[in-house]
This record gives structure tokens, C-alpha cells and sequence, in this order.
């Protein structure tokens, strides 16, 4: 059986599997299965490249915005850039001011690629970013999250190749080409809907987060008795962290598992955690800690107990 004919029916099913590129691929993909391919169709053709246009500056544009926050210069940039201060601990100074411009240079050239005036320059921008991040996480950085590299490559192809070239286009083709529903479906998902995940309405995966200090986490707590009873599975990915105290920290779980982070939300945190509960003999033995992270509407941290899952 060919199981990629049924990626859509896993992704429904498994949330982890709603990873950004998956998400972005999809409507990409479903635009050029949209509109003809015929070279006389100027304008399918031109509609096409627009909404995958669309889709890349709201990216940015999101992504940018996601990082305007503290957590993401002290802790996230932070670590991105330690292949660079471990070598040159000087740098730390002179890199702090460059993540704290990050999210608005990352947002000026998102908008800039929908410009006349700016492309140039924001085009180049976008694949420098795209090539430090390579730099970063690649063999020669912290050899991480490798799931993330081509689609890292295939961003800075999408720019050359969706916002080069002689045909002319404008902002106003981009956000509003003929309202076509799948224009304006494409429109919602990704500029209209993606806002409320600011107040933590719509989801953070959705809405271009993924290394923007702006996810919520959570961890595991499992006393000794909890641990013992655990199978080796989940056992060994706990870290003893003091007297009776065993740490399962989800995020490093399911990257040791599937290669890829954990869908950064409540619900999700709370199912793996009933997951591990089924698991115990005694469900006094475990606590889940979530921490909500948002711009404007961040919730304390909250933690729950087994019988509250």
C-alpha cells in the first residue's frame, strides 16, 4: 500500500504531523493542482504565483512579528547564534543587538518583497537569512533539527524564483488578485487567522512561530516510584534532576523520537501526558507544568495532575 496517498488523512489524525512546512507545502502544492498550467493562461498562471507569493511574505511578515519578545533575544537567538559565541565569546554583545532587529528586519523585508521599490534588496535579505540559518543548525552549527534544512534551502529558492524575473506585479495582485475563493481562503489562513494566535486563539504552528520564543512548552514531572513503573520507552528519556524529581521534558522527547518538535499546544501536552499516565501505577506520581507563551495573552504556568487530564 502507497501510504503517501494518505497524508491527509494522517495529518488529520496526528496533530505533530501539522509541522509549518507541512502546513505551507500543502497550500502551495493545492495552488498549482488549482490552476491551469497552460501557457496561454495568463491568468491562472499569474493568480498561481501570486497566492504562493502570498504565502511566503505572510511568513515573514508573521514570523517577524512572532519574535517581538524578550524570550526570543535571550533565549532563542541566543542559542542560535552559540556556534558563533562559543568561538568568539566577544560576539554575545554585538549579537544581542542583532537579535533584537531580528523580527523587524525579518518584517521589513517581508514587506519590501511585495514592493517595486524594496524587492531587491528585501530578496536578498531573505536568502542571507535563510543561508545563516543553514549555517547555524547545519553539519558546521549545532547539527540540529535536520527535518528543517531543505526546507530552509527551498524558502530561498521560493524568493528567487517568485519574486525575480520580468513580469511585474504588485502588493495589490498579492493580497487581492479577483477574489478568488481560494485567493481569499489563502488570504485568511494566512494573514487573517494567524493574528489571533497573538491572544492564543489559533494555534502557533499555524501561524509561523516555530523558533520565535512565542510557543507554549511543557514538562513532565515523575517521582521514583513513577519512573520504576514507567516501560524503558519513555523511562530513558528521563533526566534524574533531584531526590525523588525525574524531569521528561517533551519537547527533547519527541525530537529524539520523530526528528521533530512537538505541536506546541495545551491540548496536545495534555494528551501526552494522559498517555504517560495510562502507563502508571499510582497517577499521584505525575505532574505536567504548561507554560503559555503569547504576545498579548501569555497564561500562567499551569500544572496538572493526572486525574485533571
Amino acid at each position: 500500500m502507497d501510504l503517501y496517498r494518505y497524508r491527509g488523512v494522517f495529518c488529520v489524525l496526528d496533530q505533530t504531523r501539522w509541522q509549518p512546512w507541512v502546513y505551507q507545502y500543502s497550500f502551495v502544492l493545492v495552488a498549482l493542482a488549482l490552476f491551469s498550467w497552460d501557457a496561454e493562461d495568463t491568468t491562472g498562471r499569474r493568480r498561481t504565483l501570486n497566492i504562493a507569493r502570498l504565502i511566503v511574505a505572510a511568513t515573514y511578515i508573521l514570523s517577524g512579528l512572532q519574535k517581538i519578545n524578550v524570550n526570543f533575544v535571550d533565549n532563542d537567538f541566543a542559542w542560535i547564534v552559540q556556534p558563533i559565541t562559543n568561538v568568539v565569546p566577544l560576539a554575545s554583545v554585538p549579537l544581542k543587538f542583532v537579535g533584537m532587529a531580528a523580527p523587524f528586519i525579518q518584517i521589513g523585508f517581508g514587506v519590501g518583497l511585495l514592493t517595486r521599490t524594496f524587492r531587491r534588496v528585501s530578496l536578498f535579505l531573505a536568502v542571507a537569512m535563510h543561508v545563516f540559518i543553514l549555517a547555524m543548525f547545519g553539519p558546521l552549527g549545532h547539527n540540529w533539527n535536520d527535518i528543517i534544512w531543505p526546507w530552509t534551502a527551498a524558502m530561498a529558492a521560493l524568493d528567487i524564483l517568485l519574486f525575480t524575473g520580468k513580469e511585474p506585479f504588485s502588493a495589490r495582485d498579492v493580497l487581492w488578485s479577483g477574489r478568488h475563493a481560494y485567493h481569499i481562503s489563502t488570504l485568511a489562513l494566512f494573514v487573517g487567522l494567524p493574528a489571533f494566535s497573538f491572544v492564543n486563539v489559533w494555534d502557533s504552528y499555524l501561524s509561523s512561530a516555530l523558533y520565535s520564543g512565542n510557543l507554549t512548552e511543557a514538562t513532565i514531572y515523575v517521582s521514583d516510584n513513577g519512573r520504576d513503573s514507567l516501560p524503558f520507552s519513555i523511562r530513558s528519556h528521563l533526566v534524574h534532576a533531584s531526590p525523588d524529581t525525574n524531569v521528561l521534558n517533551i519537547q527533547r522527547w519527541a525530537y529524539e523520537e520523530l526528528n521533530v518538535l512537538p505541536y506546541p499546544e495545551t491540548r496536545v501536552y495534555k494528551q501526552i501526558a494522559k498517555a504517560v499516565c495510562a502507563q502508571m501505577r499510582s497517577p499521584a506520581d505525575v505532574v505536567l507544568l504548561v507554560h503559555e507563551q503569547r504576545m498579548f495573552r501569555s497564561a500562567p504556568e499551569s500544572g496538572y495532575r493526572c486525574w485533571d487530564l
